[in-house]
């Protein structure tokens, strides 16, 4: 399984994946994962009632771009190579990893970390760490420094 979220360094894991994947005739499952808007308001912003009533359909226009991003990451990284499937959900990417993993019963988990450290990485967090922590199976992560 490889996560992606269209970035450099989830390009980087998915070549790493896909070879890994050739090497033991495997196939893969890309997952991306989008967080899903919080319509609650908070002290410190408020969302208004027209914005709230659109939160459905950004979220469908979301998912619906990633679909349309995986088929070129298909197209450009993989395809005919090897075995692969795809998912897009709405929900907490380093849940919704774990979850599908076990689901899937995974071998392996290939991603990215960004290799934030310091101030940047406490306050972004690290979904490949909550995942390291949290799968049931191996996770194989590839650091890529910004």
């Amino acid at each position: 399984m490889c996560p992606v979220d269209f970035s450099e360094p989830s390009d980087a894991a998915l070549k790493s994946a896909v070879e890994l994947a050739e090497h033991f005739s495997a196939e893969i499952i890309l997952f991306h994962a989008i967080n899903e808007i919080d319509p609650t308001p908070s002290p410190s912003y408020t969302l208004t009632h027209h914005l709230m009533d659109q939160i459905p359909q950004i979220m469908g226009q979301m998912k619906e771009n990633a679909h349309k991003a995986m088929q070129d990451l298909i197209k450009n990284h993989v395809e005919k190579r090897i075995p692969v499937d795809h998912r897009v959900v709405i929900g907490d990417p380093a849940k919704s990893i774990v979850q599908l993993a076990e689901d899937e019963q995974a071998d392996l988990i290939v991603m990215a970390t960004h290799g934030r450290s310091g101030i940047k990485g406490l306050f972004f967090g690290s979904v490949a760490e909550k995942v390291v922590r949290s799968a049931t199976c191996p996770v194989l992560t590839m650091r890529y420094n910004e």
